[in-house]
């Protein structure tokens, strides 16, 4: 069954329409609700050049840590802004407040900014890359989008409150971890980042997925892999990093534990 999503993803779909902008919210703690879902690559960077700058190992982890810093940039300051990533493509990115706490926050991006000549010299000579960018987006019309978007969200969660049985705070947590598979997720930081105690969230974790956060992050890891494995001729060591295993052979072990065969093994059963 096809999933079904919220009037926030048809706004999103309506605003980007007839343009190549990229639209993501990011919800935080426990907020958000079942009306207000959206597709996991509507939270992440998923256009095509943010894709092939993420390729290698060094590319994920430069735009990893500079999406980071502009979440928490956004956090602490509670204020829009718009710049240049790392990579020299514009973005606006704005913090949705309500009772003084940010609720998410909106990205508006995949803008090819006239301000530098970055992201052109990365990309020389491949024009249909660079042509996947929207070219005439400015600060202030990226301004009326996240409003837009901010009245959506807002009226939404004044009007409906009540999550039923969907739990925002688990959601978006798997959302994040989803996203960082590559990295270390330490769920001190995260308990951090949505502002909750560290032994409460586990707890809360293990009580709502019936697992805990590490294993959780384990099985994840091993879906990806297998997803890798089946779909890809990557190198096991390659993959291995990508699904956040620094050590190949701690990585055979557990694929082994997990899935009753080596990567090896699981790859020759879907190549034949």
């Amino acid at each position: 069954m096809e999933q079904e999503y919220s009037t926030l993803y048809d706004l999103i779909t309506y605003l980007e329409y007839g343009t190549k902008l990229h639209i993501g919210v990011l919800f935080l703690g426990n907020h958000g609700n079942r009306r207000l879902s959206i597709p996991f690559d509507h939270t992440i960077h998923s256009c095509p050049v943010c894709a092939e700058l993420k390729k290698n190992k060094q590319g994920f982890r430069r735009c990893y840590r500079c999406r980071n810093t502009a979440i928490q940039k956004a956090i602490r300051t509670k204020v829009s802004f718009g710049g240049l990533c790392i990579n020299g493509v514009y973005e606006y990115i704005s913090p949705v407040v309500i009772n003084g706490e940010v609720v998410c926050i909106l990205f508006i991006g995949n803008i090819l900014s006239e301000q530098t000549e970055k992201i052109k010299h990365k990309l020389s000579g491949r024009e249909a890359l660079l042509s996947t960018m929207e070219p005439e987006f400015g600060l202030e019309q990226c301004k009326r989008v996240g409003k837009l978007l901010e009245q959506h969200i807002v009226m939404t969660m004044e009007q409906y409150p009540d999550t039923e049985d969907f739990d925002p705070l688990i959601d978006n947590l798997k959302g994040y971890i989803e996203e960082n598979l590559e990295y270390k997720i330490d769920l001190r930081l995260l308990a951090e980042m949505f502002h909750y105690n560290e032994k409460y969230l586990g707890r809360l974790f293990k009580k709502k997925t019936g697992t805990t956060f590490c294993e959780y992050i384990t099985e994840r890891r091993m879906e990806r892999a297998k997803h890798f494995l089946r779909n890809g001729d990557e190198t096991v060591l390659t993959i291995s990093e990508k699904c956040g295993f620094n050590n190949v052979t701690y990585f055979n072990r557990m694929f082994h534990k997990y899935v009753g065969k080596t990567p090896c093994e699981y790859r020759k059963e879907f190549s034949r």
